[in-house]
């Protein structure tokens, strides 16, 4: 692909933007932190964890549940770039429309803040998931695959170093310290997102617009005919059916995500300025997995890295479970295992979703992708619940209980992986091209 000088700035010009716009949408959420910023500030609204946990899983499931639908109407597309584009500048100018929200009325109207505010957040997501599929397929089709590890992990690792600086920023906003006071600093925190995310779409808008005509006979689905053949790829095709299973279990462990930080402020008694220094861990483990992206996928492909990334996963809760007797040996102690918690936290989250995605980028037939990465988010989407189920177990049973219940997910999920195939062997078996 990469031969011609036309395909080379091709190339240069894609990887260019993608990177750019990775490393500013992941910026951006470092600034939103579904795990740390957003159930602080939902814990300010509402003292029920349940809603809570809805709130942290409604931004997860609203990215995943339209993908399906999505795909069916990128298959038809002869150029993809207007829908990632267009998608891209409806969606993010939501969050600081969000911004403006929890500035002028969090204080004097908490419950009607809460409502819009987790609204529009579904709404972002749910627009943006618009951009993701033709996304993940524009890379397929302008990034070779012994290159793809890298694009992802540069901005990874841009987006990461960005993001250090938004948790000392963050830490210094929320603290006691700030010139700023509620509910003017979460407004602030969220502004300062909504600006990246601007970015971001710019970054976007320089992609190519390569021409994407099926091949001499080829026979494009129509939606009907493409939501016609889902039943049978689920019976037939067994390894898409064992991976879909394996990152539903994987997505279960983040039954306990938005309940480290409650765990940490209302049980360990840590302040909000410590939530920046939480985001800033965790935003370090996200620049490691970056740079261990390119390098596991490069080498090892992406059934070891599914591996590697649900053993990750089983120590986010191993260490919340060890904070509570590192607490009664000493304040710095138990923010010592926290630290070392958000980071492997973020190693776990920020790696979590590629090597699913490049597994399917290696197997599938070109024409059906987008059709097997719609449907995966879509099913998937049931993890939307995990938090929502975490929240309830907190308030029936305990927050070390939910630890468990994540530790328990993560090794099924380990379990279930060692049937998957690899995409790297000769033998590894493949689905039909036809619909």
């Amino acid at each position: 692909m990469t031969d011609s000088p036309m395909d080379r700035a091709d190339y240069r010009r894609n990887a260019i933007a993608m990177a750019l716009d990775s490393s500013l949408f992941f910026m951006a959420m470092s600034f939103v932190g579904t795990t740390t910023v957003l159930p602080a500030f939902l814990a300010t609204l509402t003292e029920s964890e349940l809603v809570i946990g809805v709130g942290s899983g409604i931004t997860r499931g609203a990215w995943l549940l339209p993908q399906l639908l999505v795909a069916g109407l990128v298959t038809r597309l002869t150029h993809r770039k207007p829908l990632i584009v267009g998608a891209a500048w409806a969606s993010r100018p939501i969050l600081p429309l969000i911004a403006f929200i929890v500035w002028r009325y969090s204080a004097v109207a908490p419950n009607t803040t809460l409502i819009v505010v987790l609204s529009l957040f579904f709404l972002l997501f749910v627009v943006d998931a618009v951009v993701s599929v033709p996304w993940f397929d524009h890379m397929a089709r302008t990034i070779p695959p012994e290159r793809r590890g890298i694009v992802i992990g540069t901005g990874q690792v841009m987006g990461g170093l960005g993001g250090i600086g938004a948790g000392a920023l963050v830490a210094y906003v929320l603290s006691e310290q700030s010139r700023w006071g509620y509910p003017e600093n979460y407004a602030l925190v969220f502004g300062i997102g909504g600006a990246l995310l601007m970015l971001s779409a710019v970054a976007i808008s320089f992609l190519s617009n390569p021409e994407c005509k099926p091949k001499e006979g080829e026979h494009t689905p129509t939606l009907r005919e493409t939501l016609a053949s889902l039943p049978g790829i689920l019976t037939e095709d067994r390894p898409f059916r064992r991976l879909v299973a394996v990152q539903l279990l994987a997505g279960f462990v983040g039954v306990s995500s938005a309940f480290y930080i409650l765990y940490a402020q209302r049980v360990l008694a840590f302040g909000e300025a410590e939530i920046g220094l939480f985001v800033s861990a965790q935003v370090v483990g996200s620049v490691s997995a970056g740079l261990l992206l390119g390098y596991i996928q490069n080498r090892w492909g992406p059934l070891i890295h599914v591996r590697i990334q649900i053993i990750i996963g089983l120590l986010p809760p191993i260490l919340a479970l060890l904070s509570g007797p590192a607490s009664l040996v000493s304040y710095e102690a138990a923010r010592a295992v926290y630290l070392a918690l958000y980071f492997v936290l973020g190693v776990y989250i920020g790696g979590f979703s590629w090597p699913f995605f490049n597994w399917i980028l290696e197997y599938a037939p070109e024409p059906r992708r987008p059709l097997y990465i719609g449907l995966m988010n879509t099913l998937t989407a049931t993890t939307m619940l995990a938090p929502a189920l975490g929240g309830w177990i907190v308030s029936a049973v305990s927050y070390p209980a939910v630890f468990a219940l994540a530790l328990t997910f993560a090794a099924l999920a380990l379990g279930t992986s060692v049937g998957l195939p690899s995409t790297r062997t000769s033998v590894a078996p493949r689905v039909k091209e036809s619909v």
